[in-house]
């Protein structure tokens, strides 16, 4: 087909050019937004056991593969349920914004992750337990009075409708349990979880 025939095609020279600029910007969009998206750095990160070794954090060597069998989510981005940046090569930019793990003290109070919970990681018949705090001599860190998982209003300690929206409820994901979990009683008065500490007998439910 000449291109004489193509501008007939498109009613005019102008209205081809216009078209094709559309569908350049279209595509641009379209690449941007997927890579935007994308957990390519935490995986290629993450993947890296020397890398990691390097930076102290052997315990977080994990591949996608590895995640994707564990998190039962095949199709799901790391940024999808821990936020960050999945672009950036840098750990702290990379960990912005990004959610984590709430330790509390005996009061109540947040207290530093680092140097009281290094991993979390179930195992044996009481899986739950076995997560627990412990210091260097495997004794239990009483310093600690509670766990909580990431996903709780930092200041209330509670359901965070917000944090929901960005993660579990975006509508690729769960979108229509969380709006009907958020018109519950459980979702409008914030509470959740009916436990109380880390190893309540109620468990971490949701």
């Amino acid at each position: 087909m000449s291109i004489g025939k193509l501008w007939n095609f498109f009613g005019s020279r102008r209205g081809m050019i216009i078209l094709i600029i559309q569908f350049v910007l279209l595509l641009a969009f379209l690449l941007y937004y997927t890579g935007y998206q994308s957990s390519n750095r935490c995986v290629s990160c993450h993947a890296d056991t020397i890398r990691m070794t390097k930076l102290g954090y052997p315990q977080f060597v994990m591949t996608r593969e590895q995640v994707q069998k564990e998190s039962r989510h095949p199709n799901t981005e790391c940024r999808d349920c821990h936020l960050g940046n999945g672009l950036s090569d840098d750990p702290d930019k990379a960990h912005k914004g990004m959610l984590k793990l709430i330790v509390l003290d005996n009061d109540l109070n947040i207290m530093p992750r680092k140097g009281h919970v290094e991993r979390l990681l179930p195992s044996g018949n009481d899986r739950l337990r076995a997560m627990l705090p412990r210091d260097k001599n495997g004794e239990l860190d009483y310093d600690v009075g509670t766990l909580m998982w990431h996903d709780r209003d930092p200041v209330t300690l509670g359901y965070d409708p917000a944090i929901a929206k960005k993660t579990c409820g975006k509508s690729a994901c769960h979108p229509d349990q969380v709006a009907q979990f958020d018109t519950s009683i459980m979702g409008s008065n914030y509470r959740q979880r009916s436990m109380r500490t880390w190893n309540d007998i109620h468990g971490p439910n949701n």
